[in-house]
């Protein structure tokens, strides 16, 4: 049944049928307690297609597991948090708190979200100070493990040169780290950096390429919002 339920809520998603694949996945959630159902419902809220009344149940759901180290019951509570999604009210000191413990249960794409508050000073009308030096190194460790949004992010980080120094050749290669993660994002901004800095950057493509193989023999692309 779980992995009927799998299949059937992935293609309502694909079909934009968000109603009907929260539906599905949230009772393979509850009733079969499947991870694979909890990553997916995970992943829609990231990408926004859960209605206030949806986010509000999934939250209640998450939040009663986070207390026996679900480590993407702690991202999607800090996710909720940090966006103020459904009436969960936005913390970006909670939101901290619940990616710092995701990321002790080894959830990659929390690093991206740390790293986002700390370098870009994001929560700092609430109290959580910038701090470039931490974000980097969050969005860093997340990147070479297996988050291509890290990756994403820090590409466009060194290629902008705004919260920290430019650097061209960093910027291709966590570009390239992500585009080869299937990135899509990653890959257009790229064909315009190649297009844009006519410069070698073979030892950044040998080296992204080195680390993607890394990170597929280690199996740490599962899961990855």
């Amino acid at each position: 049944m779980s992995y009927g339920a799998i299949e059937l809520g992935q293609l309502n998603i694909q079909k934009g049928k968000y109603d009907v694949a929260f539906d599905i996945l949230y009772d393979a959630a509850v009733n079969d307690q499947n991870d694979d159902a909890l990553f997916l419902l995970t992943k829609m809220t990231f990408d926004g297609h859960l209605e206030s009344e949806q986010m509000e149940k999934f939250y209640e759901l998450q939040n009663g597991h986070t207390s026996i180290g679900n480590g993407y019951a702690l991202f999607n509570v800090g996710l909720m948090h940090e966006r103020g999604l459904g009436k969960v009210p936005q913390s970006y000191k909670t939101a901290v708190e619940y990616y710092l413990r995701a990321v002790k249960e080894e959830v990659k794409d929390a690093f991206c979200n740390l790293g986002n508050i700390y370098a870009l000073g994001l929560g700092m009308e609430q109290g959580v100070p910038r701090d470039v030096e931490l974000g980097i190194k969050y969005l860093t460790i997340g990147a070479h493990e297996g988050s291509r949004q890290c990756a994403f992010t820090l590409g466009s980080l060194y290629g902008k040169g705004e919260f920290i120094p430019l650097d061209l050749k960093k910027s291709f290669y966590f570009l390239s780290l992500a585009a080869l993660q299937g990135h899509d994002q990653a890959k257009r901004v790229l064909h315009i950096f190649v297009h844009s800095h006519k410069e070698n950057y073979d030892a950044e493509m040998d080296a992204a390429e080195l680390q993607f193989g890394k990170i597929q023999n280690l199996r740490l692309l599962y899961k990855c919002v």
